[in-house]
């Protein structure tokens, strides 16, 4: 059995689609559709709903037919003191700190202010999450923030009167 190179053009576009048939293996042709979807910017995530797959199925399939893929990339990738913090759904930058998943503006503040309190919280007076310069970065009490963000009082922190920070709008 020997694996041979075939090239296909797409009538009507001019596209070439290149492709490793093997003789025992079937639907080439769709395979060879998805990996050119793959090359011209498709995720694997993209390609499987698509055909109706599982995204680890068209990797195993690309993988089986010794298909090159893209590495993955690492969005908002920061590295402060040799420890990489990456950019997290909710807009935050996250990073394992001696064995120990971390914010980076809980690592800054706790590198130059020591330990946080309980029932205190890191805000950031620009509103930018991945800007974790100290000067930007404040220490508040849960309960202002929730009276702040939330201010008709439905959220899962307790109530507390005795608050002395004030956020600045």
């Amino acid at each position: 059995m020997e694996k041979t190179n075939r090239v296909v053009l797409v009538s009507g576009t001019g596209l070439e689609i290149r492709f490793n048939r093997h003789p025992k293996r079937k639907n080439g042709m769709v395979v060879a559709g998805m990996y050119e979807a793959y090359k011209n910017g498709k995720s694997l995530n993209e390609i499987a709903k698509m055909y109706r797959k599982t995204r680890q199925a068209i990797y195993d399939i690309f993988k089986a037919r010794s298909y090159s893929l893209r590495s993955k990339q690492l969005l908002g990738l920061t590295i402060l003191d040799g420890i990489n913090f990456t950019l997290m759904k909710g807009g935050y930058l996250r990073g394992t700190v001696k064995g120990k998943r971390m914010t980076m503006q809980k690592y800054v503040w706790e590198k130059i202010n020591g330990p946080i309190s309980e029932g205190f919280v890191i805000y950031h007076k620009n509103r930018i999450k991945t800007d974790n310069r100290i000067e930007n970065l404040e220490l508040v009490k849960i309960s202002l923030m929730s009276k702040k963000f939330n201010p008709k009082g439905n959220n899962q922190y307790k109530k507390d009167a005795s608050n002395t920070i004030k956020i600045e709008e």
